[in-house]
């Protein structure tokens, strides 16, 4: 009788041995199953604020307002330009814009700027200036002779690493467009700024002038002209 009992213990503790490899040695069982990652971009519908030209963090106060232009590639500022008051000329002079102001009151140079944030691939784009006449006062006389030149512009932004547009120096013929900064395909992406001069606490240059001739000989009023700017989404070409 003990040996039939230790022979049925034995028999028992085969069973379960055998029970636990078995379990080991079987197939694990896995399931696999996906999911979706999304992210959607639109095109912008804000308007762009101006920036500082010399201290162009978006943070920073710019000068206001700006045009409030909407869409993927806008104007959002232009400076008005007041190149003061002054004796009637015995000679031929140049007279140079006084500085823009920030919202705070600081003093800035005179500047143009553009925003691109079109979708895709980047595509370029040009903005142009045009005089639309000759200066004039309020009786219709003409400040014959006078020439309105930016020149010594530079390019600034807000941080940004993609390429740059180009800038250029003109003098504008009443009438006729003229081609003030422009970007070929793959560049100009972001906020830019055409600046004429600069404003530190060492150096306050403008480089938006306006010659007149001594031969104009002006009336003692105030001349005014319109300038009309256009920007394109045609690219510039080398």
């Amino acid at each position: 009788m003990i040996k039939k009992s230790a022979l049925v213990t034995m028999t028992m503790l085969s069973g379960l041995l055998a029970g636990g490899l078995a379990t080991s040695v079987s197939a694990a069982v896995s399931q696999t199953e996906k999911s979706t990652a999304t992210a959607t971009f639109t095109d912008t519908t804000d308007p762009t604020n101006p920036i500082d030209p010399e201290d162009p963090d978006p943070s920073n106060p710019g000068p206001g307002p700006g045009t409030g232009e909407t869409g993927p590639l806008t104007i959002d500022y232009v400076s008005d330009l007041d190149f003061g008051t002054h004796d009637v000329p015995k000679a031929d002079a140049t007279y140079t814009a006084a500085n823009d102001k920030t919202t705070d009151g600081k003093a800035i140079p005179n500047f143009v700027q553009v925003t691109d944030q079109r979708s895709g691939a980047v595509k370029g784009w040009t903005l142009t200036v045009m005089q639309d006449a000759q200066f004039t006062n309020d009786a219709n006389g003409k400040l014959e002779g006078a020439q309105l030149k930016f020149s010594g512009t530079a390019v600034t932004t807000t941080g940004n690493t993609e390429k740059a547009p180009t800038t250029h120096a003109v003098t504008l013929d009443p009438g006729t467009s003229a081609v003030i900064m422009d970007a070929g395909a793959g560049a100009g992406f972001g906020t830019w700024v055409d600046k004429w001069g600069k404003v530190t606490d060492e150096e306050d240059v403008s480089t938006a002038t306006l010659k007149v001739p001594v031969t104009a000989h002006p009336d003692a009023a105030t001349y005014t002209s319109n300038l009309t700017w256009t920007l394109t989404d045609v690219p510039a070409t080398a």
